[in-house]
């Protein structure tokens, strides 16, 4: 499925991800603050979202999630269905919120994180005895905030890399 847009193509959309997955798996891997590293291919499903639309957000939820479910340990579904959520949601709310304000950025980003852990916390809570559940919650509430505040950045660097202008507009 590959869908166009203004100066932009799905190649480059697979490509970003591909890249931002191996500074996911590469980098921060290494790079934890509490033992959880950030969800940077959730940043970049809900930039895609937010600025494509909810088919690009979709698009880019989609090969995220199956990213995250290969290299991962939760099972492949888990990942896609989040993450296509989350794409097509950012995509609704696309023209509802200030995508180029830092807290709007920090505050989606870091409720994509709870919505995730929610999706996964209840797949757990079938499959085993939920004793672990205060851990848990505390690795959610760090991975929140720690991708929270790596999202202006990430936001910032895909805005240049796909030519959006500050106040998150296509360039011409």
């Amino acid at each position: 499925m590959l869908i166009k847009t203004k100066n932009n193509s799905s190649i480059r959309l697979y490509v970003t991800i591909f890249v931002l997955a191996l500074v996911e798996f590469g980098i921060f891997h290494r790079l934890r603050i509490f033992g959880v590293r950030p969800e940077i291919l959730l940043i970049a499903t809900l930039f895609f979202g937010f600025n494509f639309g909810s088919a690009k957000g979709a698009e880019a939820g989609l090969v995220s999630g199956v990213l995250k479910g290969i290299f991962g340990i939760t099972p492949l579904g888990i990942y896609v269905f989040s993450f296509v959520a989350i794409g097509l949601l950012a995509g609704i709310l696309k023209n509802k919120l200030i995508k180029g304000n830092f807290m709007t950025q920090f505050f989606i980003s870091n409720l994509a994180v709870y919505f995730i852990a929610g999706i996964y916390f209840i797949y757990m809570r079938q499959i085993s005895d939920g004793g672990l559940a205060s851990e848990f919650l505390k690795d959610c509430l760090y991975k929140g905030l720690y991708t929270g505040a790596l999202s202006p950045i990430f936001f910032f660097s895909l805005s240049r890399v796909f030519k959006i202008d500050k106040n998150y507009q296509e360039c011409e």
